[in-house]
C-alpha cells in the first residue's frame, strides 16, 4: 500500500519533510527504546535531506512529538548531539499516541 502523503516536498528552495519515526526499511519500529527510536528517526530524516541535496544545517524548523513528558530530556540530549553547535528552531509536543505505537516522531523544514 502506498502512503496517502508525500515523505517530502520541495517547493522552490524550501524542503518540507513529513514526520519520521524510528522505523527501518521494512517500516517496522527498530526498538521499544525512545532513544533508539529517535536516533533512527534522525537517520531517516537525514536520508531524505540527502535525497534532495540538503543537509542538517539547512534545517530551520523542527517539530518533535513525544508520548511521555519523561522522554523530553532524552530527546533533548540527542537533539544536541545530532546538531552540535547548530540550533534550528524547535517545538516539542506531548501527544497521546503516535503511529505504530512509536514513542517519538520528528518533522522538519529545511531551506537552501
Amino acid at each position: 500500500m502506498s502512503l496517502p502523503y508525500s515523505p517530502a516536498i520541495l517547493k522552490d528552495n524550501i524542503l518540507f519533510i513529513s514526520g519520521q519515526l524510528g522505523v527501518n526499511e521494512k517500516n517496522e519500529l527498530i526498538s521499544e527504546d525512545v532513544l533508539e527510536q529517535f536516533k533512527q528517526a534522525l537517520n531517516n530524516l537525514e536520508k531524505i535531506l540527502k535525497q534532495y541535496n540538503f543537509n542538517k544545517r539547512d534545517i530551520v524548523k523542527t517539530t518533535i512529538y513525544i508520548t511521555q513528558e519523561e522522554y523530553f530530556d532524552i530527546v533533548n540530549q540527542e537533539f544536541i548531539n545530532y546538531f552540535n553547535d547548530y540550533k534550528p528552531t524547535r517545538t516539542t509536543i506531548i501527544v497521546k499516541a503516535l503511529p505504530k505505537k512509536a514513542k517519538v516522531e520528528i518533522e522538519a523544514i529545511a531551506i537552501k
